[in-house]
């Protein structure tokens, strides 16, 4: 063990620095929470990582105060708005936590990533499919191809799993459970899979690039290898594509109480992704520490 940890000086000073990597790692992840779940923060071109999480969070601050643009009038109206209003709101700090620590457990170490790329997997095969089989009107027009994610998503499967992968991963209890709702209402409501459209494409396309940066810099990886799912080769422009999506949501022939419907929906997502995170055996301060430590090299020129 460290002499820091030994030295009786430095035992007094131990738990403050305990509570200054849980803070560091509830500030990183209170910052991907609002691109993942939200969708509603600017997407910025960074390497992502350390600085890349700054800029999202200075992006959260500032969204506060900013003027919205014309650019930005989709989100800001009609079902746009009621599924970030609706979302926001019903998150409670409590919630927000679990989800953001979760994701960090992800990141701790190598095998959690996997295990956390294996849920992912099966969640977009059963929504995908579904996408593929259903004859709802709305689900067609938000499915654009440019955001399909299983093919990136067996490449990353390869790369942990080995050539032979799906014949020896199989999915968690959370992820069952995930997948059996996605089915469900896909038999039943199909139009409620615009929520599952909406809390997943639109979040990976806003926190995408800064999650696979703090991926490969928490876990050691080369650039790419196991993150092909955050990249998305097919959008140039992140936030016109993301405009562009909204427009079509909003131009969708909707009753209110589909509307609502839809929105419950988004949130029973987030509530799934906290409990696919929840059995994840990686730990949140050690993925934290691992990204600080990577910010100082890189700020002084060590990386």
């Amino acid at each position: 063990m460290p002499r820091l940890w030994r030295s009786r000086h430095h035992r007094r000073r131990a738990p403050a620095v305990v509570v200054a990597l849980a803070g560091l790692c509830c500030l990183l992840l209170v910052a991907v929470h609002a691109a993942f779940a939200i969708g509603s923060m600017r997407p910025f071109r960074s390497g992502g990582g350390s600085r890349g999480a700054m800029k999202l969070m200075a992006a959260t601050d500032a969204a506060t105060v900013e003027v919205p643009s014309k650019a930005d009038s989709a989100r800001l109206s009609g079902m746009a708005l009621m599924l970030d209003d609706g979302t926001r709101k019903s998150h409670s700090m409590a919630e927000s936590t679990q989800f953001v620590t979760g994701f960090f457990k992800g990141l701790g170490d190598r095998e959690s990533f996997s295990k956390l790329v294996t849920s992912l997997y099966f969640i977009y095969e059963a929504m995908e499919t579904a996408f593929d089989s259903t004859e709802d009107h709305g689900v067609k027009h938000l499915d654009f191809p440019q955001l399909r994610r299983l093919p990136a998503l067996e490449v990353d499967m390869e790369y942990f799993h080995g050539p032979q992968w799906r014949e020896s991963v199989k999915p968690s209890p959370a992820t069952i459970r995930y997948c059996d709702q996605i089915r469900r209402v896909a038999a039943e409501n199909p139009y409620l899979l615009i929520g599952h459209q909406y809390s997943r494409y639109v979040g990976d396309l806003f926190g995408g690039q800064m999650m696979g940066g703090m991926a490969v810099r928490s876990l050691g990886l080369k650039e790419g290898d196991g993150t092909a799912f955050y990249g998305f080769k097919d959008i140039s422009d992140t936030k016109s594509f993301v405009q562009t999506w909204y427009s079509t949501l909003n131009a969708l022939s909707l009753s209110e109480a589909q509307k609502k419907a839809i929105v419950d929906e988004a949130n029973v997502v987030f509530r799934l992704n906290i409990d696919v995170f929840e059995e994840l055996d990686g730990s949140p301060i050690a993925a934290a520490w691992q990204l600080f430590v990577s910010s100082l090299k890189e700020n002084f020129g060590l990386a």
